[in-house]
């Protein structure tokens, strides 16, 4: 991906937008002339966008709650990396399930402002009994533990860089996290429609 962002920085740099939109197109062919308005946030509703469309193509029933947030405390970068693991994740599990069990599976997804912090909580289908934790962090399930098992890490170190926190649990089947974000801390980096 540093490759990838590198030849994209220096296409943008040169002002090649046409060149630049090309390259991005053939790296993620998305479905063109399709595109909700979540949020008044435009990275926020890209990244809505395109989780929605792996969903869709895996057959996972999903339902989104959102108000129509603005400019945020996150920096973009923090925010398409917190929301990426946090819906990677529960995808993948979805999609585990449906696969091995063939059991219905669902993701709930919910953001909105409260008080002074961007509550975000992601519910979806699961079948642990219990989670493995390895300090404040969850322990992966998948096979090699070396190579994945940061997500839940690198959420809660984002969560907590904006005085806020991260919780993971299990609730009647399902795997739930809740994150809570502080809005009056940190540095702006929202781009808005």
């Amino acid at each position: 991906m540093n490759n990838h962002n590198l030849v994209m920085w220096k296409l943008a740099e040169k002002g090649e937008y046409e060149r630049l939109h090309k390259y991005i197109g053939k790296l993620r062919p998305l479905e063109k002339d399709r595109h909700r308005q979540w949020t008044q946030n435009l990275i926020l509703d890209m990244i809505l966008e395109y989780k929605l469309l792996a969903m869709e193509k895996k057959k996972i029933l999903y339902e989104i709650k959102t108000d129509m947030i603005g400019e945020i405390a996150l920096a973009d970068k923090e925010l398409c990396i917190l929301l990426g693991n946090l819906l990677d994740n529960a995808i993948e599990e979805c999609a585990r399930l449906r696969q091995v069990k063939d059991l219905p599976v669902s993701l709930r997804l919910e953001i909105y402002p409260h008080r002074t912090y961007l509550y975000i909580m992601c519910r979806n289908t699961t079948d642990r009994k219990q989670l493995q934790r390895r300090g404040t962090a969850l322990s992966t399930t998948k096979a090699d533990g070396r190579l994945h098992g940061y997500g839940t890490r690198i959420i809660s170190k984002i969560a907590e860089k904006y005085n806020g926190c991260a919780e993971f649990g299990l609730d009647s089947g399902n795997f739930v996290a809740k994150i809570m974000i502080d809005m009056l801390s940190g540095e702006t980096g929202g781009v808005t429609a």
